[in-house]
């Protein structure tokens, strides 16, 4: 495809999106591809998925995030880890870091989140060997960063008094033996991991497209779950809304032809953070039936998930389309699950796994109780 950058920044500006410069926008491009072409387009189309892709990534390489970044003493990455923080944090990352730098406070939550986010990023990029680019400021190189640096070759003269032969062999033995096998032992983890979790796959922009293939710095965009049945298939996908509440996308489409399915012409609903433990009850057989209603701009989406006997049966509808309907099985149950809680405990990371379950059983008292 043919990138026109100065088409591109009339469509970005029309958007009321900050525009990168013609350099910036290639360089994007070089990463993302047709992606962040097609995603101006869906943006226009009232697409939040894409508005919520391009806000992150054109928010998060803007000079003024990088001049934020500095002001607080941190690494400035390079253009490939900012795209692949917006691409996967969506604007949470900006709006969080400007909070951060306006407040001045650096053991506020926003702090916490930009550290450890940027850190988690930046260890990726260096583990999938892509260049960073890396730019530190002066403040961010502190003397005890060096003076850690500096003890690790004292330790190494080897002038001892007694200097005992067999034990040397021993721990050069032992030195190499870890430092060649664990490479080895880790990457047959890493494929293994890769093949259990092949249900999974990458359903960032520019959507759920089984064809699509991972993100081009081999990073997870938003995870996502699909289960396939004879007429339809849905989709269970990691979410965040323009307000930065991470939730779940439900998705549903029919079949076109064997074990082919039609994902353009899907049925989306993204769940409000508190239908989440209510579908999180259900998922745990607490209550029978979950019901997400009103959905869309016009109301006009819904969707049911209700148990029946050795199966969940989950029901998405639109006015106007029939009811798209798919058998999830028990071990289906559990990713989607996991999934739920998952997003919970990002919107309210100070509780544990416990808390949110015992949480959500609480819902459902609440509603049996007709409170």
């Amino acid at each position: 495809m043919n990138f026109n950058a100065i088409t591109c920044q009339q469509s970005i500006r029309a958007l009321s999106l900050p525009v990168p410069d013609s350099h910036t926008l290639f360089d994007i491009f070089d990463v993302e591809g047709d992606a962040i072409v097609q995603a101006v387009d869906a943006f226009k189309a009232g697409n939040e998925r894409a508005k919520n892709y391009l806000r992150g990534i054109l928010y998060a390489v803007t000079p003024a995030t990088k001049e934020r970044l500095m002001r607080r003493g941190l690494v400035v990455p390079g253009l490939g880890v900012l795209v692949s923080i917006g691409r996967r944090e969506g604007p949470e990352f900006s709006i969080k870091l400007k909070a951060w730098d306006e407040s001045g406070q650096d053991n506020c939550p926003e702090a916490r989140y930009v550290r450890l986010t940027l850190a988690r990023y930046l260890e990726k990029a260096s583990k999938s060997g892509t260049a960073t680019a890396a730019v530190a400021p002066a403040a961010t190189n502190p003397p005890a960063a060096r003076t850690h640096s500096a003890p690790q070759p004292q330790p190494q003269p080897q002038p001892q008094p007694q200097p005992q032969p067999q034990p040397q062999p021993k721990q050069q033995g032992t030195d190499s033996m870890a430092n060649q096998p664990m490479p080895t032992r880790m990457q047959g983890r890493g494929q293994q991991a890769q093949q259990e979790e092949a249900p999974y796959s990458d359903s960032g922009w520019p959507g759920n497209d089984p064809e699509q293939g991972p993100a081009p710095d081999g990073e997870d965009r938003f995870k996502s779950y699909h289960v396939y049945g004879g007429k339809f298939a849905a989709c269970f996908s990691e979410d965040t809304t323009q307000r930065g509440i991470h939730t779940i996308r439900v998705e549903a489409t029919e079949a076109v032809g064997q074990r082919t399915y039609n994902w353009k012409n899907k049925v989306a609903i993204q769940l409000s953070q508190r239908e989440l433990p209510l579908m999180l009850a259900t998922l745990m057989l607490w209550t029978n039936k979950f019901e997400a209603k009103g959905h869309g701009q016009n109301n006009e989406k819904w969707m049911t998930l209700e148990a029946q006997q050795g199966k969940l049966y989950l029901s998405v509808q639109s006015k106007g389309t029939g009811a798209r309907g798919v058998a999830i099985a028990p071990g289906d149950a559990y990713p989607i699950t996991t999934m739920i809680v998952k997003q919970m405990l990002a919107n309210d990371p100070f509780l544990t796994a416990d808390l949110v379950l015992k949480l959500a059983m609480k819902q459902v008292e609440i509603m049996k109780l007709g409170v």
